[in-house]
């Protein structure tokens, strides 16, 4: 499989987005996506950056085919966060992060009064 087959398996199997959808999160045209899964336009470092930092993808899985696909934590429980929080799309991203950071404030809370 080619880089470009893999940018597309990812879209498609694993995150199971629309090529619009996909290619607003790394700010892309979705013709220019488009164009990029079936290898009429070249793959861009900066494509492939976008994608890695928006879905916490392996940049050496889309270049190379070498897994996992997704960047691994030491722990299952994280991967897993991980791999969930990539397919939100970017209002339950806030809502979860707000979340995250009402519970931070409650376990402070709680350790500073026992």
């Amino acid at each position: 499989m080619k880089a470009y087959e893999r940018i597309k398996y990812l879209r498609k199997n694993i995150l199971k987005y629309s090529q619009e959808e996909f290619s607003n999160r790394i700010n892309i045209s979705r013709s220019n996506l488009g164009g990029i899964e079936i290898g009429r336009v070249n793959l861009t470092d900066r494509v492939i950056n976008d994608i890695c930092r928006e879905f916490l993808v392996n940049k050496n899985w889309i270049t190379e085919g070498i897994e996992p696909i997704f960047e691994e934590a030491n722990d299952p429980f994280t991967n897993e966060i991980i791999k969930i929080y990539t397919t939100l799309n970017d209002d339950n991203k806030k809502y979860l992060m707000g979340y995250m950071h009402r519970l931070l404030e409650e376990q402070s809370q709680q350790k500073n009064n026992p």
